[in-house]
């Protein structure tokens, strides 16, 4: 039977995007020796992990096509049953994903899954590892898709605040003065979208301990962004 691919063209391809992902990470480890302005690393260091997390599943799907063309019918039938028999870790394993880009989540967030209370220590594959008073917990992805969420504030954490902006003609050139803004804790992404039927959108932002609202505020206006706390 003619294939598309060979074990060969396999190996290299998974040598290729296993390349890739160690170069990713590696520009995201040395790029504070590179970049010495705060706003352009938080802008970098944004995009390369929202890049590498999303390159991590798109690699293996990749892996996997190129594992069924090899022989589409042996390997076909045999995607198929993995594919039926994993299907659970599969799910957790994207819910972790659309989890982590989430853009309130980062290590450190003060997080409540339903009875469970405690601040997120890491992030693994299937799950989350989350520091309680007495101990740590692994929690499952899916768990958090089915229970729901809260990330916790204390007094000691920086706030999220959502602020309405009118008029707003170009989201690129807000999120731009955003990032060169050192009071917006990029951390914590921050987060835009219009609003139905009305020429306004929404901006959930973060912000470092002790920074003002108002100083934000007043930092758009001067931009001629029109700023709102209502609708």
């Amino acid at each position: 039977m003619e294939t598309v691919l060979t074990w060969l063209d396999f190996l290299k391809l998974a040598i290729l995007l296993i390349l890739g992902l160690i170069i990713l990470r590696t520009i995201l480890k040395f790029a504070p020796q590179f970049i010495k302005r705060k706003s352009v690393f938080n802008k970098v260091s944004l995009y390369l992990n929202t890049v590498i997390e999303l390159y991590k599943p798109i690699a293996i799907l990749i892996l996997l096509i190129a594992f069924v063309s090899i022989n589409y019918k042996v390997h076909g039938i045999l995607f198929i049953v993995c594919f039926i028999i994993s299907f659970s870790y599969i799910k957790n394993y994207f819910n972790g994903v659309l989890f982590k880009l989430n853009p309130i989540v980062s290590i450190g967030s003060n997080i409540t899954v339903g009875d469970f209370k405690g601040e997120i220590e890491k992030f693994l594959a299937f799950g989350v590892v989350v520091n309680e008073n007495d101990g740590t917990r692994f929690i499952k992805y899916s768990n958090i898709e089915i229970n729901g969420f809260i990330i916790n504030q204390t007094e000691y954490d920086a706030m999220r605040k959502t602020v309405y902006l009118q008029d707003l003609q170009n989201s690129t050139e807000l999120i731009d003065l955003l990032f060169d803004n050192p009071m917006v804790n990029f951390k914590n992404k921050p987060s835009l979208k219009k609003i139905d039927n009305q020429n306004m959108h929404q901006l959930q932002l973060t912000l470092e301990k002790g920074a003002k609202l108002d100083a934000i505020l007043d930092y758009l206006q001067k931009h001629n962004i029109t700023t709102s706390l209502t609708k």
